[in-house]
């Protein structure tokens, strides 16, 4: 690994990974456990998409970590320092009806921006996990260069099947929703908890509730079909309970500003 990228990599994991629990998983640089599913390269371990090894010693790229997001030069403008191209995918809106910022002018909510329109351009399904910006060929990922499946945020599921991301949360859209009758029995609020973070532009977006670089607690095994016991790794940015699911429950409570009723 070239030495800017390792003085990059560590600036990233420095900044980044400054808050992790007890519980929480292996970090992106880990080679030595492996298991972080953001780091496809191939020295990693256990996951499902990963560069292949090459023949070649001196091609080193296959093994590098930030490569496949991060590049010291030649970025794209999108992002920090990142190394991908713009997902071509159009995504839509959640398609709810009754999604109050659907028609709020001051959420600004439209197609995926920041951060959320950097995951994409992985997560789309559509854009090879291999082409990256600072090499002019590909780099080897063997049959799994797309993500699919569990992970595959495609159009469908960002209408149907997903959160929605990219909207400004202020105090201005946060009155209009708790205005609103058809949202008189749910509350909301704004976060507080330091590790739920909108954005520069106070836009809720994927890292808000989600750190790429870390996961934070305990992996999740799905309880429906058809993916029941198969565990994943939420990523959540939060991790004080080195539980999953009560970790998820924080975060969403976080701007949910729900009273959870036990089962009797």
């Amino acid at each position: 690994m070239s030495k800017a990228l390792i003085v990059t990599a560590a600036i990233v994991s420095g900044l980044l990974c400054a808050v992790c629990s007890l519980a929480a998983g292996p970090k992106i640089s880990d080679i030595v456990t492996g298991g972080n599913k953001h780091n496809l390269s191939s020295l990693n371990k256990n996951v499902t998409y990963q560069a292949q090894p090459v023949a070649s010693p001196g091609d080193e790229h296959n093994t590098e970590i930030c490569i496949f997001c991060h590049t010291p030069h030649h970025s794209n403008q999108q992002g920090p320092l990142w190394n991908r191209s713009d997902t071509t995918t159009t995504f839509g809106r959640y398609s709810s009806a009754t999604l109050i910022i659907r028609k709020n002018a001051a959420a600004q909510y439209g197609e995926p921006t920041g951060s959320s329109r950097l995951c994409l351009s992985c997560h789309d399904g559509v854009t090879a996990l291999g082409v990256v910006l600072s090499e002019v060929l590909p780099i080897n990922m063997g049959p799994n260069d797309r993500i699919t499946g569990i992970a595959l945020f495609d159009a469908n599921k960002i209408k149907t099947g997903h959160h929605p991301i990219s909207f400004v949360y202020n105090d201005a859209v946060l009155g209009a929703i708790q205005a609103d009758p058809v949202k008189s029995l749910q509350t909301y609020r704004l976060p507080t908890l330091a590790e739920v973070k909108l954005d520069s532009s106070t836009q809720m977006q994927c890292t808000t509730c989600h750190n790429p670089h870390q996961n934070q607690s305990t992996e999740e095994a799905y309880i429906t079909p058809p993916n029941v016991g198969r565990k994943i790794a939420p990523f959540w940015v939060y991790g004080a309970t080195g539980s999953a699911v009560s970790d998820r429950d924080t975060v969403c409570l976080n701007c949910h500003n729900l009273t959870i009723t036990p089962f009797p």
